[in-house]
């Protein structure tokens, strides 16, 4: 893909007191609040007040009331911070106040989905292993009303290989976008970026953008599934951050055989409007595992590895 815009940024550490990043993965940010979903950290979250640069851990780990067992995607709808469980299989809406983290669970479904986010339209939809299309659609109630498009192919020879196995090599993530009528899914094990315009019972593709496509072995028995990627791979999107006007993509292009783990880690984001016109790629001097966004497209946040994991910023001009 030509790129003909590009911004070299350099990150400022936000030095916030005690706090230890391990594996963070997921990040978001709503005025001075800001929470980094960490793989490591005993609880789910890590709160960060951006004003006063302090922390503090949030959502409890567990099987107990009020507890929760795996972050999974964020979601912003409508003015409306939430977040999906794979393994409670429930979204959740998220409310800062003065006195805490306030949690409502919004949905709580009857199968598994690996992402899952709400629409403008009372509707869900989600990613996951379907033997039949690339995204599900649910109504109010969680109940399934159709599969949508196909997952990926490159030719016909791939095509005649089963979606489940497809689903497993194009494994990415999906956001909304904040009025929910619109959403990019990003392609994690290769570059490749779709976006779409959604209705109450459709998805229709407005442009998908293509590097390369992946090679690998599909693993198909019984009732297990997999697909066995080459190490040769360039990897795609690692993280995605969205607003009203622009989708950030946090870009890898490594491979595993190259670069080992830090393929994991990008230095790059590309971003697009959700015509899904390419518009401009920032360079980073740090490589970052996660990346947000603020509304106005003024600031951008990420854990990037310096001597530590750390928390970094950086103001951003589209």
């Amino acid at each position: 893909m030509k790129q003909t815009k590009q911004e070299t940024i350099l990150f400022e550490p936000l030095s916030v007191d005690g706090l230890i990043i391990g594996q963070a993965y997921g990040m978001m940010v709503d005025g001075k609040n800001l929470l980094i979903a960490d793989r490591m950290a005993d609880s789910l979250f890590y709160w960060v007040d951006l004003d006063c640069l302090t922390y503090r851990e949030v959502v409890s780990r567990g099987q107990g009331p009020n507890e929760y067992l795996r972050f999974d995607n964020f979601y912003y709808l409508q003015g409306q911070h939430g977040f999906y469980d794979s393994r409670l299989w429930c979204c959740t809406d998220i409310d800062f106040s003065d006195k805490g983290l306030v949690l409502k669970k919004r949905k709580t479904f009857s199968s598994l989905n690996y992402s899952l986010v709400p629409t403008s339209f009372e509707t869900y939809i989600g990613i996951g292993p379907y033997e039949q299309g690339r995204f599900k659609i649910l109504d109010s109630f969680g109940k399934e009303v159709s599969m949508a498009c196909e997952q990926p192919y490159r030719d016909n020879a791939e095509r005649n290989i089963p979606e489940l196995a497809r689903a497993m090599a194009y494994q990415g993530n999906i956001l909304i976008s904040p009025d929910g009528k619109r959403l990019v899914h990003a392609i994690f094990m290769t570059p490749m970026l779709s976006f779409y315009q959604l209705s109450a019972d459709s998805i229709s593709e407005i442009r998908t953008l293509v590097d390369c496509y992946p090679a690998y072995k599909p693993e198909l028995s019984g009732d297990s599934y997999a697909a066995a990627m080459s190490r040769h791979n360039k990897l795609g999107y690692i993280n995605i951050a969205v607003t009203k006007k622009y989708i950030y993509a946090l870009y890898s292009g490594k491979t595993t055989v190259e670069h080992a783990l830090s393929a994991f880690h990008g230095n790059a984001v590309r971003v697009y409007d959700w015509e899904g016109n390419f518009l401009k790629e920032f360079i980073f001097d740090i490589d970052v595992s996660s990346i947000c966004v603020s509304d106005d497209d003024t600031m951008l946040y990420a854990v990037g590895l310096v001597d530590d994991f750390e928390l970094l910023s950086c103001k951003i001009k589209v």
